[in-house]
């Protein structure tokens, strides 16, 4: 069953349907073919007056629910719609407020992406791209100069360490008498004694 509004209480309505059929009027079209809208010259001006008219029903609809059962439907299937729209936009302000905070974390790291400068291959003699080793090696000197030169140390430079070290206990037990391995002894027969 269509219900029919009063002229007076919905004009925008009646004005919606007067501009679509005047036009489809003006340029002798069949109001029933569907294949209209998919035209290059008229198309998108009448899916404008569709999208008009249609808005104007649903607010003539809202305005006048009561005996409708399937604008009721209609309505409420609205509702859900924009309800599921609302909650998604602030998933979306959600999402968009915590990249920023990431990058205003992020804001004073390095980038993780290098330009890798080409080099010359030996055995051609042209200039290649590096392969993984070479990238590799790359971007450790890359962030040693990022750190300010400071490095790690490496077992190559321990190895001298460890020998100037040994050099130094050396030279201090040849300074100082060795006199200690007695007093150990002493000890050790103390030991004995109380034991018997």
């Amino acid at each position: 069953m269509v219900k029919k509004f009063p002229k007076e209480k919905t004009p925008e309505l009646y004005q919606a349907k007067r501009a679509l059929i005047s036009y489809l009027r003006s340029n002798n079209l069949d109001p029933g073919d569907k294949s209209l809208l998919k035209d290059p010259v008229h198309g998108p001006i009448l899916t404008d007056l569709v999208n008009k008219l249609n808005k104007e029903r649903d607010k003539v609809m809202a305005n006048y629910p009561a005996l409708d059962r399937s604008n009721n439907l209609k309505l409420l299937k609205m509702a859900k719609e924009n309800k599921k729209a609302k909650k998604a936009k602030k998933v979306q302000e959600v999402a968009a407020a915590q990249e920023t905070k990431k990058e205003k974390k992020s804001a004073g790291r390095t980038s993780s992406k290098y330009d890798y400068p080409q080099v010359k291959d030996e055995a051609t003699g042209k200039m290649r791209e590096m392969n993984s080793t070479e990238k590799k090696k790359y971007r450790m000197e890359q962030r040693k100069a990022a750190n300010g030169g400071t490095a790690k140390k490496t077992k190559k430079d321990e190895a001298p360490a460890k020998a100037v070290k040994a050099e130094k206990k050396a030279k201090k037990e040849k300074e100082t008498p060795k006199a200690e391995p007695a007093k150990k002894d002493k000890k050790k027969k103390k030991a004995k004694k109380d034991e018997d």
